[in-house]
């Protein structure tokens, strides 16, 4: 995800799947309900110098974001009542605190070139469509589709004459295409006359700006079927045609 989720295009963000920094702690309570806690630990990096890379650990109690540590701040911020307690804690404890600059360096600085290497390695711009579709007998719905980008971090929004929209827009979870790429759609439900001035915006680390899609209205359903409709007829003349054809070269050729 992208870092402090304010989604700066020139940085990543990547988890870390090391059990030597990770945690878990399970306490089942006497009537049966359990209480699970676990922390996520993220190394965002800006650019390739390392002191500018940011560690942060997210940690949850039952599913709910208690607190988080921040290395550019510098200590851990609670967000719930029991979370404040802990952050304090955790700040008084020198050993804590001695133990997140060494994570840092170790985990993150240390290892910014290796990331960035392989991100920029492999490394695939989106393909974009932009689709109507029926929603209901009145509205319909706008399907903006991005797919096999890599990395997956991607941000997809849209705009009405220039402003962005939030109502009505829905997205879906960013899902594997099988092949180390990745694809993902966002919808956007409108009313009948709604669709002028109607953008789809793009944003991914492969892009060097984010890529705007226009919504061209000018051709509707009815007349896409009558499109179609055409194309298919001109093809079943073509076949009749050539089959007329091979019929009269055998004729001809038996006259012979």
């Amino acid at each position: 995800m992208w870092s402090n989720f304010g989604f700066d295009m020139k940085s990543c963000r990547y988890l870390l799947f090391l059990c030597l920094f990770s945690w878990s702690v399970v306490d089942c309570a006497a009537n049966g309900n359990g209480y699970f806690m676990h922390a996520d630990f993220w190394c965002s990096v800006h650019s390739r110098d390392g002191q500018q890379v940011e560690y942060l650990i997210d940690w949850y109690f039952n599913k709910e974001y208690m607190m988080q540590y921040n290395s550019t701040v510098g200590n851990w911020t609670g967000f719930t009542p029991a979370g404040l307690i802990t952050a304090s804690n955790f700040n008084e404890n020198q050993d804590d605190v001695l133990q997140r600059i060494v994570e840092r360096q170790l985990v993150c600085v240390n290892n910014v070139g290796v990331v960035l290497n392989v991100t920029e390695e492999n490394m695939a711009e989106p393909s974009v469509t932009l689709v109507e579709t029926s929603s209901s007998r009145h509205d319909t719905t706008l399907v903006c589709s991005a797919y096999d980008f890599y990395p997956k971090h991607i941000r997809v929004t849209w705009l009405r004459d220039g402003q962005e929209v939030t109502s009505g827009v829905s997205f879906s979870e960013v899902m594997t295409d099988g092949n180390m790429t990745y694809q993902v759609h966002s919808y956007l439900e409108i009313t009948p006359g709604g669709k002028n001035g109607v953008s789809c915006v793009v944003e991914h680390v492969s892009l060097k700006e984010p890529k705007v899609y226009n919504w061209d209205s000018s051709i509707n359903r009815s007349d896409v079927g009558f499109v179609v409709g055409g194309v298919c007829a001109l093809l079943l003349g073509a076949v009749c045609l050539s089959s007329g054809l091979i019929k009269y070269r055998r004729k001809y050729y038996n006259v012979l």
